[in-house]
């Protein structure tokens, strides 16, 4: 893979010479360990808090925590669609002279986003009010303060993803979750734990790390009404296709479960969750992996054009492949055991026939995934959504008769069928866009 300086500039002509194996290990040694470690200590926070909340507190008050960190992703994923996503890819297409005032506008526009995170939850409280809606009072009403701070925190941290200071965005994820399990620690120990003083302290954390963010990062922002109105435009171009394509993934995973209960009931969903969670194991490392991917592949088909998104593309695509066979391969054999040391109970007795075939629907959703990032750098990002609608179709047209014929494996095949109509249609739409030529050669044409 060709690395990028830290201006950007890729240094091919010392690469070019090096195995796979060596561009790989220079790769995990620095940008992608950071980028790892930071996804590491982001889980491993997360399922601190969640562990000491589900520990010491009763089970309805952790499942109202359950239900505000959903609340919370559903804001999350929005700015993701409409500010982060595009932001990865569209600041290395523009111009130096114009970057502060991109990431100005940005800014704004997350505090915007932000202001409308605290109204939201001020509105659902005002709703959730009544005896009767008491569980969901408890679930916004703690967000109404705590929603920006949480939010703004996830926006600085997409910001250094997207200029690849992973560095930076290691040390900084480390500092918050210092700061919020402590936090969280005295609670426990001054008997105040609950969900609100919880997402306060969660949310004071936060607001510290981003403040030390602001003075670090002011001089790097610049502001205009006219550049503001112009990127949230260009923002939301790029913005309603994520969101196309997250809605048609988000419903293609989420319908097995649903057609399983519908079909076998509620013990096929459990044993088919145990298998998926033994297989969403390695998404950690993939997860850290797609966090620079975008600015990456941007990077690359604005200085380099075609040729040098496609050198990336094909290195990305052999790391993903390699890396997930290894993972399937140990998920194949040493998945059953880890399963039933997790869970103790539940775990079906065809864990690796249902197993096997979801390490293959990662291995085929993994291989190819760095042509999904390619097409949006060259601003193809709609062929991403058709082919996710393409694999949701193909998905769901076979399922109902392969779950009636074969239960819990039948729907993981299905999903595999709909996951290499994925990996097809978005190849033929990469190939095709790679061959066309670009409007520059058109125009010396």
């Amino acid at each position: 893979m060709t690395l990028l300086s830290e201006s950007g500039i890729g240094q091919e002509t010392e690469l070019d010479s090096q195995t796979l194996w060596e561009r790989t290990r220079r790769l995990m040694g620095k940008r992608l360990g950071y980028a790892f470690a930071d996804q590491v200590v982001y889980s491993f926070g997360n399922m601190i808090v969640a562990a000491l909340l589900n520990r010491y507190c009763g089970a309805r008050e952790f499942g109202i925590y359950i239900l505000t960190q959903r609340a919370l992703d559903l804001i999350i994923q929005m700015c993701n669609v409409f500010l982060w996503g595009p932001l990865a890819y569209n600041l290395a297409a523009t111009a130096e002279e114009r970057r502060n005032l991109y990431r100005g506008s940005v800014f704004m526009l997350q505090l915007v986003c932000c202001v409308g995170a605290t109204l939201a939850m001020w509105a659902a409280t005002s709703w959730s009010s009544t005896p009767s809606r008491g569980l969901y009072y408890g679930v916004f009403y703690p967000l109404v303060a705590a929603s920006a701070g949480i939010v703004f925190r996830e926006y600085t941290r997409r910001m250094y993803f997207c200029e690849i200071r992973m560095k930076e965005a290691f040390w900084t994820d480390v500092a918050t979750v210092a700061l919020q399990i402590g936090g969280v620690v005295y609670l426990h120990m001054t008997h105040h734990l609950n969900v609100t003083n919880t997402l306060w302290i969660l949310s004071a954390g936060a607001i510290l790390v981003s403040l030390w963010w602001l003075v670090r990062e002011w001089r790097r922002l610049a502001f205009g009404v006219a550049e503001m109105i112009a990127d949230f435009r260009r923002n939301m171009r790029l913005g309603r296709w994520f969101l196309g394509a997250n809605m048609v993934f988000m419903a293609s995973s989420q319908f097995n479960p649903w057609l399983l209960s519908g079909v076998l009931g509620g013990a096929s969903v459990g044993a088919y969750a145990i298998c998926e969670s033994i297989v969403n194991i390695p998404r950690v490392a993939l997860t850290s992996m797609q966090n620079m991917m975008a600015p990456t592949m941007a990077r690359a088909f604005a200085t380099g054009g075609k040729s040098e998104l496609r050198k990336q593309v094909h290195h990305f695509d052999r790391l993903l492949f390699i890396g997930s066979t290894v993972f399937g391969i140990g998920i194949y054999f040493f998945g059953p055991w880890a399963a039933t040391v997790i869970y103790k109970k539940n775990v079906p007795d065809n864990a690796h026939m249902i197993l096997l075939l979801l390490v293959y629907n990662f291995v085929a959703y993994a291989m190819t995934m760095a042509q999904s990032y390619g097409l949006t750098a060259m601003d193809k990002a709609g062929f991403t959504f058709y082919a996710n609608l393409a694999g949701l179709m193909a998905q769901i047209g076979v399922s109902f008769w392969l779950v009636k014929m074969f239960h819990v494996p039948g729907a993981a095949a299905a999903l595999l069928i709909g996951s290499v109509t994925v990996v097809a249609v978005r190849q033929i739409f990469y190939t095709r866009q790679m061959r066309s030529p670009s409007e520059e050669e058109i125009q010396a044409a």
